[in-house]
């Protein structure tokens, strides 16, 4: 029983430390699926557990597309640096000339460096609601400055 509460308290002082590093991240996210792109990216967190990220972005191939997505987080700090998070999002869109706007969400890891720098690795389906609508979805490299 020592043995385990000594390891939940290993855990539980890592994850405080790993959170303290940072509370906000800015950066790229680069990736594929129903096209490649890449999107301006911004992480915040709001508790010590959930965070919203907003990426600005643009997509190329079979059709280009401009598009605006918010993530609603839940972030998990696992042993070291990294980390796991899922969570519902919106993305509004233009794709050549229509307009719309979708619905999904994200999960991903995550690894925060001792230096100023996170990687992560996400997968994103969205659900496109009006024009051009159908299912959309992209796993995407992000590389951020975390401060």
């Amino acid at each position: 029983m020592k043995k385990i509460l000594i390891s939940l308290f290993a855990v539980l002082a890592l994850t405080t430390a790993a959170h303290a590093q940072y509370n906000h991240a800015l950066g790229v996210r680069v990736g594929a699926g129903s096209a490649f792109g890449a999107e301006l990216s911004y992480q915040g967190f709001l508790t010590d557990i959930n965070r919203i990220e907003l990426d600005l972005g643009a997509n190329f191939g079979s059709y280009s597309a401009v598009s605006l997505a918010a993530v609603y987080q839940w972030h998990w700090f696992l042993a070291g640096g990294f980390g796991f998070f899922a969570g519902p999002g919106v993305q509004g869109y233009i794709v050549e000339s229509h307009a719309g706007l979708g619905v999904g969400g994200q999960l991903g890891f995550d690894y925060q460096f001792s230096a100023p720098i996170q990687l992560s690795l996400d997968f994103r389906p969205m659900w496109n609601l009006f024009s051009n609508t159908g299912f959309n979805y992209g796993a995407a490299l992000g590389i951020r400055y975390a401060f």
